[in-house]
């Protein structure tokens, strides 16, 4: 009777493994993502809600390289990366968009994902040059913006919409940076990058796909 004690137990142990594979088996294929992200930002207080909600980005009004107006409304019920550049730019913002259009290359066919580009030299970065930079950089239009206007909001933008700089460069009035923001349909902040590490760059790849997932923007 006892010998039989140890063959029961492995059977029981056998269907309990088979159980937990076809779970995450069954984890695996849904749409539901495998890890949240966090939400970034402290929470702050929302006049209109009348309570405390996590930082969300902020509204602008700007013009696209092709010479429409965009606004935050633009990406309504879309996930988003936004970066900070110039088109002249010699150095981080050259090796950015280089990493950032091998990152939209994987997302070419799918309209839940965009990707936005904010100029901080936008006396030079006219409508027709940042036409001529997409076309550099094979953007698919209408699913990567490039956006120039108001040099004052567009600082605004990155220093307190998407915390993607901390300063102004040393005073110089000039915000230069690497730094790439992943922003969710309701406008939090979900994920930040180096625009220049190909890695960080990879991990945001993996990151959309995963945030895509938890917005249930899934392409079919």
């Amino acid at each position: 009777m006892s010998s039989n004690k140890p063959n029961i137990l492995n059977l029981v142990l056998f269907g309990a493994a088979i159980v937990v594979l076809i779970g995450a088996f069954m984890l695996t294929k849904s749409n539901k993502p495998i890890r949240l992200l966090p939400i970034f930002g402290s929470k702050e207080y929302n006049p209109t809600t009348q309570d405390t909600d996590y930082h969300k980005v902020l509204d602008f009004k700007l013009t696209g390289e092709m010479g429409h107006t965009i606004t935050l409304d633009s990406f309504k019920h879309k996930v988003f990366v936004a970066n900070f550049f110039y088109a002249t730019c010699p150095g981080i913002c050259k090796k950015m968009n280089m990493e950032l259009e091998r990152a939209t290359k994987n997302f070419k066919d799918n309209p839940y994902i965009k990707f936005v580009s904010y100029t901080v030299d936008p006396m030079r970065d006219t409508v027709p040059v940042l036409a001529n930079y997409a076309k550099m950089h094979d953007a698919v239009p209408y699913q990567w913006y490039f956006l120039t206007g108001d040099k004052k909001e567009i600082y605004n933008l990155a220093l307190k919409s998407y915390f993607a700089a901390v300063d102004d460069s040393a005073g110089n009035n000039f915000v230069h940076t690497q730094n790439m923001a992943l922003v969710d349909t309701a406008g939090y902040l979900r994920g930040f990058y180096s625009g220049t590490d190909s890695a960080d760059v990879d991990r945001m790849v993996v990151d959309i796909k995963l945030l895509l997932k938890e917005e249930g923007l899934i392409k079919k």
